[in-house]
């Protein structure tokens, strides 16, 4: 091609690139168009037009290169998926509506109440920039992961040998049950691309991830935190699993479909009882404060007390309006009596005190001049480990239910956000991403009817935390970015 041609060519697509919002698609859409001027000009020159005119033609048949400019904005724009995010927004303000109702409205509230700031900083910063960083840094990411593993196990092992602690910094211990949470988290749209970029490998792409399981399985065992990494393995489980059986069926995989799922599925249940036969004796017990919590209910600190507790309110509740209890229930539900003196209970003390009596005491020294509430009678880890039973106790069913279907419907817009992107890559982050989001969901909602398994879970964006805001923000933020860059990201990058 002459220079002069060059030049002309060079001018189109400048026009071209002045409609394209997305700066980093110019490049591969400049490369684009070149190739169809260049098949059209040498189509032209075949029948014999000469190499100047030639490309004259192509270019002028390729027409105005502004509005090819707004058709290729079209195909190559960044997408903002407005209802998931205002839905998250809404979330946000309920966690801390729900902190200012719980604890009262104060100055120290508003500043406690920061890490729903932080974590709102960090959904906007990964929905922005997180799927292209998670698709260019895999390897790295994954080798961070590694890494943290490590060292966890590492201060776990001077801990156990040497009774020392690893300094706190910034008041973040790097031996905290929080740190294995995170770790699950961030690794469960890490092993979906890893997969993905393995999917022609076939059978040993599936061997593979399940490797990678089974090394987080043996961390956990080696660090003793049974029971607070149980909903957070078994989330990355499923969510793992959940991903594999979507890619199986679409044939994104090169495997058989029915032998592809039969070890997908195998793979999952040796994991489950991988992790179920090293815990022994205490997965029993997880088991049994599940289905039947009373047998763990020996004093009103434990869990399975907890969920007695909120299983007998529950059904004390009514359609409409707050729960009806006297006064003198209010104070026996607040010292445990209801259980330990009137129900089916046995006192067997608490481990400070000795007798109920010493316990009804004890609780009723903290007590307000006006009596106890209906807040004061609930579950006493934390308050918003009962948003959705608080709200059924306070309002009534039918408005729980309406708070449930809407928490439902907030959690459900992640799922519609991820089967809009067309970019298969994309969509598997996206459905992995909103699976990990909703176990959690369903871990808490379980919990919030008496029904516990392991350590309590978190309900996204709304549960009050450090960890637990940044991981909603750190999964969410990956499904709105590649919503957002699923029209300009190639799945080779």
């Amino acid at each position: 091609m002459r220079s002069e041609q060059q030049e002309k060519l060079l001018h189109f697509l400048e026009d071209v690139d002045e409609q394209i919002s997305y700066r980093p698609v110019h490049a591969a859409v400049n490369e684009e168009l070149r190739a169809h001027v260049e098949d059209k000009a040498e189509v032209y020159m075949e029948y014999g037009v000469e190499e100047g005119e030639a490309y004259d033609k192509a270019i002028r048949d390729m027409g105005d290169a502004s509005v090819i400019g707004l058709k290729m904005n079209e195909a190559h724009h960044l997408r903002t998926a407005k209802p998931l995010l205002a839905s998250l927004l809404a979330l946000i303000c309920l966690g801390v509506a729900g902190n200012f109702v719980g604890r009262g409205f104060s100055i120290e509230e508003i500043f406690y109440n920061g890490y729903f700031l932080w974590g709102f900083l960090v959904l906007i910063l990964v929905a922005r920039y997180g799927y292209p960083f998670l698709l260019k840094y895999t390897g790295k990411i994954l080798t961070l992961l590694a890494v943290a593993g490590v060292l966890f196990a590492a201060s776990r092992t001077v801990t156990r040998y040497t009774g020392s602690f690893f300094p706190s910094i910034a008041n973040f211990h790097p031996y905290s049950p929080s740190v294995i949470f995170g770790i699950l988290q961030v690794a469960v749209p890490a092993s979906v691309v890893l997969l993905y970029r393995r999917r022609r490998q076939g059978y040993r792409s599936l061997l593979l991830i399940a490797g990678v399981q089974l090394l987080l399985v043996a961390l956990v065992a080696y660090c003793l935190f049974w029971g607070y990494a149980d909903v957070a393995f078994l989330t990355f489980l499923c969510s793992c699993l959940g991903a594999e059986l979507y890619m199986i069926g679409k044939k994104y995989l090169n495997v058989d479909k029915k032998k592809g799922f039969g070890t997908a599925i195998a793979c999952f249940l040796i994991l489950v009882l991988v992790w179920a036969g090293c815990q022994g004796q205490r997965f029993c017990q997880t088991l049994e404060l599940f289905v039947n919590p009373g047998a763990q209910a020996e004093d009103p600190w434990q869990d399975g007390y907890n969920n007695v507790l909120i299983r007998e309110l529950l059904g004390r509740a009514k359609g409409f309006g707050e729960v009806s209890l006297s006064e003198e229930e209010l104070v026996r539900y607040r010292t445990a009596q209801w259980y330990y003196e009137d129900g089916p209970g046995v006192w067997k003390g608490d481990g400070i005190h000795e007798t109920l009596e010493d316990y009804a005491k004890y609780r009723m020294q903290y007590q307000y001049s006006d009596g106890p509430g209906l807040w004061d009678i609930l579950p006493q880890h934390y308050h918003n480990n009962y948003r959705i039973a608080w709200w059924i106790l306070r309002y009534g069913w039918i408005p729980g239910i309406l708070f449930t279907l809407f928490l439902c419907a907030a959690y459900g817009l992640l799922f519609v956000t991820a089967f809009r992107i067309r970019n298969r890559l994309g969509r598997m982050v996206a459905l992995a991403g909103s699976l990990a989001m909703w176990m959690q969901f369903l871990f808490y909602l379980l919990g919030n009817f008496g029904c516990q398994f392991g350590m309590f879970g978190n309900l996204p964006f709304v549960s009050e935390g450090f960890a637990s805001v940044t991981g909603s923000a750190l999964m969410a933020g990956l499904i709105l970015s590649a919503y957002r860059f699923d029209t300009v990201v190639t799945e080779k990058e």
